[in-house]
């Protein structure tokens, strides 16, 4: 049932019982808040929401976070005296607020600055001794505290208490000189402590892992996704100058919500380390560098394949391709495509990652991205981690008896032993990877690739919800799925396709459990496939 509001003299239809600052957010009138955030719901001790609701008894200022709509509702966001009540509440919490703006690292993303500018711009009228409170305290692994910038707004002790679980801040003192503090002789450990960062509107809490980095305005923003485990949360990704230097949450309702945890947060490192840049093949105790053409041709030839033309069939295979489950949805479709063209080559998607945590909130044991995406695909996915893995490898063993290369995608970290003994196992090895390590260590071509955040992809989280990685940077390697396609190309003698939308369209028309979907033009929420629920 819906009921009908006036704002600002504009009819809305609203749906009964919605709070007033949802219902202005939702048809573009911006009411400024502290406190409130739609992740945590309505608070009401920032007053900064206030706006004039209108009657013919009169009328009168009023919180928009708290207040429900009503049919025949009348507001105003924009009277005067709306306007003098934010000018004040903004006046109060600069009282005492720092001049730090320059070296804050909310600096060009603070809310307090953005509605400083909108609703008050008048010079301070304090003429005394500001009061100071702590400055840059170390409460735990993740966050340091300014107590100085804080505007009491309470959001972070409602986020570690209400959505994480853990009441880790709290506000303490009284009046004037109430401050947020951790409790006595603890620090902050929440697995989801991070979020704090993101919601709190000032500079008060800061990560250490981002704290003094760059200035905001010099970061590039990319909508991508967190690989970190199966959940696969919507995420931003801020790069700088090829860099990678922040991720965090992009709020998706049917993925993460709001939030994200710190392992994933915190899972962009490796991306700015230890990089391959050129491709490399090895004939004994020498290795030499070479072009993409030279080592597509030496992997024709390492598989029994003349250095040009089509292949002739031979009717054996002369490989076994393994995978990551860490691989993208064309990734591992060009790897279908490339078995059928090696006379059916077998597959094997790996999980090689060791489980993590399992909560009630985000995170999964399974440290996989796109394992669902590859059982959606049919391929066969093996659990190589830990001691199980090395009986599980057996499969694979046995396909590669004496003869046969292992063509190994995607492998950039956490190599476990089962991994690592098949490639030791197998009589030649092609590794591509954005990643050093011993796997490209040993390999005999190397061709180096990218890691998620460079790379254009799709990955199916454990619930079947498909969504795109974007390259928020450049590395220098080429995208797994070109090699692979100019490889099945010369294989096949034809010619290599250009862009990955042409990939997209052949998954959706060929693989019946992406049939009818649009993955081509996938919006930045993505999409459940159809027939996948929630689990």
């Amino acid at each position: 049932m819906s009921v009908t509001i006036t704002v600002d003299g504009r009819k809305i239809e609203a749906p009964e019982g919605a709070l007033l600052i949802d219902v202005c957010r939702d048809n573009g009138i911006e009411i400024p808040h502290y406190c409130y955030h739609p992740g945590l719901g309505p608070d009401g001790n920032c007053r900064m929401c206030q706006v004039e609701f209108l009657s013919d008894r009169g009328n009168r200022l009023g919180i928009s976070c708290k207040a429900v709509v009503v049919d025949g509702m009348e507001v105003s966001t924009q009277s005067d005296a709306a306007k003098r009540a934010r000018a004040s509440v903004e006046e109060f919490l600069l009282l005492n607020h720092p001049l730090d703006c320059p070296i804050c690292d909310k600096a060009g993303e603070c809310t307090l600055q953005n509605y400083y500018m909108e609703h008050d711009l008048e010079d301070s009228r304090m003429n005394f001794t500001r009061f100071k409170k702590g400055k840059a305290k170390d409460i735990g692994p993740t966050l340091i505290l300014d107590q100085e910038r804080c505007v009491l707004c309470d959001r972070c002790v409602r986020f570690l208490r209400d959505v994480a679980g853990d009441e880790q801040l709290f506000i303490a003192g009284r009046g004037h000189n109430s401050f947020i503090t951790t409790f006595p002789g603890q620090e902050v450990t929440s697995p989801y402590s991070l979020n704090t960062v993101d919601i709190c509107p000032v500079g008060a809490l800061t990560a250490k892992d981002f704290r003094f980095s760059s200035p905001t305005w010099y970061l590039k923003n990319t909508p991508t996704v967190c690989t970190t485990c199966s959940r696969g949360c919507s995420m931003e990704l801020q790069a700088k100058d090829g860099k990678v230097l922040r991720f965090r949450p992009r709020h998706n309702p049917d993925v993460n919500g709001y939030w994200a945890c710190d392992e994933g947060r915190l899972n962009y490192k490796f991306v700015n380390e230890n990089r391959i840049t050129t491709p490399l093949i090895r004939r004994g105790d020498d290795a030499y560098e070479a072009s993409h053409e030279e080592v597509v041709t030496e992997i024709r030839q390492t598989l029994g394949y003349a250095p040009a033309g089509k292949a002739k069939r031979t009717g054996e295979t002369t490989a076994v391709l393994l995978a990551s489950a860490t691989c993208t949805v064309e990734e591992l479709f060009q790897l279908k495509r490339l078995a059928a063209a090696l006379d059916n080559a077998p597959v094997f998607v790996a999980r090689h990652i060791p489980d993590g945590v399992d909560d009630e909130l985000l995170r999964r044991a399974d440290r996989h991205p796109n394992a669902r995406g590859a059982e959606l695909l049919g391929l066969n996915v093996i659990d190589l981690q830990g001691d199980a893995g090395e009986s599980n490898a057996t499969a694979v063993r046995d396909a590669l008896g004496a003869s046969r290369a292992l063509v190994m995608v995607g492998f950039n970290t956490d190599i476990s032993s089962a991994v690592d003994g098949l490639a030791k196992a197998a009589k030649k090895v092609i590794a591509l990877a954005g990643c050093e390590n011993g796997l490209t260590a040993m390999a005999d071509i190397v061709v180096p690739g990218l890691t998620w955040a460079e790379k254009d992809g799709l990955v199916v989280n454990l619930d079947g919800h498909v969504q795109r990685l974007k390259a928020g940077t450049h590395g220098a390697g080429v995208s797994e799925w070109i090699i692979l396609e100019k490889l099945i190309a010369s294989l096949e003698g034809e010619k290599p396709r250009e862009f990955i939308s042409q990939i997209r369209k052949e998954i959706s028309e060929k693989e019946t459990s992406f049939g009818g979907l649009n993955l081509a033009g996938l919006g930045p929420l993505g999409i459940r496939v159809s027939g996948q629920t929630v689990g």
